[in-house]
C-alpha cells in the first residue's frame, strides 16, 4: 500500500476514534442529564403534593377530594399519571393525561422511591411516596412516560451517526490531501534518486530550504552525494594513476623479455642488460605494491596505547649516520633534543623519517643540504626535515598528500618517485594522533613537520 494511503487511513482512523469517543461521552452526558432533570421534576412535584396534604387540617372527604382533584390537575402534564391510594391500597383518586392507569401496578409505598418500568416499548418513570398527615394517610404514585426523552435520544443518536459518517468522509479526503502534500517532496526525491541511479553521481535533488525535516533530508542527501562524487573521483583517479604506475615497469620487463627472446639468447651483454633492467623494475613493482598495501583501508596500524614510548632522537641519529654514508655529497645537519618520548611504534617512525629524508634528497639535486630537527614545543614534539630544493608551489601544497600526486607532472619516474610517500606519512601520523604540516616556497626549499603528543 502506498504511504499516502497509509497516512490517510491512519489519520482517518485517529479522527474516527476521537469522534466516537467524544460522541459517546457527549451522548451519555446529555441523556443522563435529561433523565436526572426528569427525576428532579417528578420529585419536586411529589414534594409539592405532600406539602399540600400536610397543610390540610380536616380529614379528606368527598368535598375535599374534589378540591384536591382540582389542585392535582395542574401538576399532571401530558403523558403523566397521578394516583392516590389509601392505607389499604385502594385507589382513592386517579388523574391521567394520555397515560393508561393499568400500565402501572398499584403499590403502597412506605418510603419515597423512584423506579423505571417497561410497558411494551414504553419506558415509565414512577415516583412513589407515603402521605401521613391529619387530612390523609396513604400513598401516592406519580408516573411519566419517557417517550419524549427516548425520541430525543434517538434523534441525537441519528444526528451523531450522520455527522460521524460525514466526518469520516471529510477526514479521509483531508487526510489524503494532506498526505499527498507532505509526500510530494519525497516523491521528488525518489524521482531524483532514480535519475541519479541511471545517469551517475553528478545529479542532485532540487529543494526549497524551509527548515522542515524533508528539506534537511534533501540537504543531507545532496551533501552525501557530493562526498560520494568526490570519493568516486578520487577512486577513479587512484585507479588511473595506479594503472599508469604499474603499466610502465610491466612494459619495460615485457620489452626486455621480447628482446631476449628474439636475439639476446646467445648474447651475454644483452642478457645481462635485460636481466638487470627486469630486476630493477621488479624491485620497483614490489616497492609500489608494498606502498599500496600500506595505504589500503584494511591495513590496521596499532593504536597509541599499543606502542611502547620511544625516544625519536635514537632513530634520527641512526638514520643520519646511514644517509651520510649513502649520500656523502649532502650536508645533513641535525638539531636534536634529548630525552623526549612519544608513543609511536619504532618501525613506523623509522618509515616516516625515511619518507621525508628520501623526498628531501630527491628534490635537492642542486643544493645538497638537508636539516633534521627534533624539538620540544609545549605538550608536543616536532620532528622536521628541511631541504633547500626546488620547493612546491602554494597552490599544490593542499594536494601533496593525495595518492600518486606529483608536483612536477613531467618529472621522470626515477627522479620523481611514485607519489605515495606523503600519503603514507599522513596516514601513519594521524593513526598515532599526530599531525603533518608542509611549508614550502618555489626555488627556496621545503619543510615537512611531524607533530606528536609529548609523553
Amino acid at each position: 500500500m502506498p504511504l499516502k494511503y497509509k497516512l490517510a487511513l491512519l489519520t482517518t482512523s485517529l479522527i474516527l476514534l476521537l469522534f466516537i469517543g467524544y460522541s459517546l461521552l457527549q451522548y451519555n452526558s446529555v441523556t443522563q442529564w435529561m433523565m436526572d432533570s426528569q427525576k428532579d421534576t417528578l420529585q419536586r412535584t411529589a414534594g409539592e403534593i405532600s406539602g399540600y396534604f400536610a397543610e390540610q387540617e380536616e380529614p379528606l372527604n368527598s368535598e375535599g377530594l374534589d378540591e384536591s382533584k382540582r389542585f392535582m390537575e395542574r401538576f399532571v402534564q401530558n403523558d403523566q399519571l397521578f394516583r392516590l391510594l389509601d392505607s389499604s391500597g385502594q385507589v382513592v383518586l386517579v388523574l391521567s393525561n394520555n397515560l393508561p392507569a393499568d400500565w402501572i401496578p398499584v403499590l403502597v409505598a412506605d418510603k419515597e422511591s423512584i423506579t423505571e418500568l417497561l410497558h411494551g416499548q414504553d419506558r415509565l418513570l414512577v415516583v412513589r411516596a407515603p402521605i401521613d398527615t391529619a387530612a390523609f394517610k396513604g400513598s401516592m404514585e406519580l408516573v411519566t412516560n419517557l417517550e419524549n426523552i427516548d425520541a430525543m435520544k434517538n434523534r441525537l443518536r441519528s444526528l451523531m451517526l450522520t455527522f460521524g459518517a460525514l466526518g469520516v468522509i471529510v477526514s479521509m479526503a483531508g487526510g489524503y490531501i494532506v498526505a499527498r502534500s507532505l509526500l510530494k517532496p519525497l516523491n521528488r526525491m525518489a524521482s531524483a534518486m532514480n535519475v541519479i541511479k541511471q545517469t551517475g553521481v553528478s545529479g542532485r535533488i532540487g529543494y526549497r530550504n524551509n527548515g522542515d525535516e524533508i528539506s534537511r533530508l534533501s540537504s543531507l542527501f545532496n551533501e552525501m552525494m557530493d562526498e560520494l562524487e568526490r570519493s568516486f573521483n578520487r577512486q577513479r583517479q587512484f585507479i588511473e594513476d595506479a594503472s599508469h604506475e604499474f603499466r610502465t615497469p610491466i612494459a619495460i620487463i615485457e620489452g626486455h623479455l621480447k628482446l631476449l627472446n628474439r636475439w639476446g639468447k646467445n648474447d651475454p651483454a644483452v642478457q645481462e642488460e635485460s636481466i638487470a633492467a627486469a630486476i630493477e623494475e621488479i624491485v620497483r613493482l614490489r616497492k609500489l605494491s608494498d606502498q599500496l598495501l600500506d595505504l589500503s583501508e584494511e591495513t590496521q596500524y596499532p593504536n597509541q596505547t599499543d606502542s611502547e614510548p620511544i625516544d625519536p632522537e635514537r632513530i634520527a641519529i641512526e638514520l643520519i649516520r646511514n644517509y651520510r654514508m649513502l649520500y656523502p655529497q649532502f650536508t645533513i645537519e641535525a638539531k636534536l633534543t634529548k630525552g623526549l618520548h612519544i608513543n609511536v611504534d619504532g618501525h613506523h617512525l623509522h618509515q616516516l623519517l625515511i619518507i621525508l629524508l628520501d623526498n628531501a634528497i630527491r628534490y635537492s639535486a642542486k643544493n645538497h643540504y638537508v636539516k633534521i630537527s627534533i624539538l620540544d614545543v609545549g605538550e608536543h614534539v616536532q620532528l622536521s626535515v628541511e631541504d633547500k630544493g626546488i620547493g612546491i608551489d602554494k597552490k599544490d601544497i593542499p594536494f601533496v598528500f593525495d595518492r600518486f600526486f606529483r608536483v612536477d607532472k613531467g618529472r621522470g619516474r626515477n627522479e620523481g618517485g611514485s607519489g605515495l610517500g606523503l600519503s603514507i606519512a599522513k596516514r601513519l601520523t594521524e593513526k598515532y594522533g599526530g599531525e603533518i604540516r608542509v611549508e614550502s616556497n618555489v626555488g627556496l626549499g621545503t619543510k615537512v613537520t611531524l607533530v606528536f603528543p609529548l609523553l
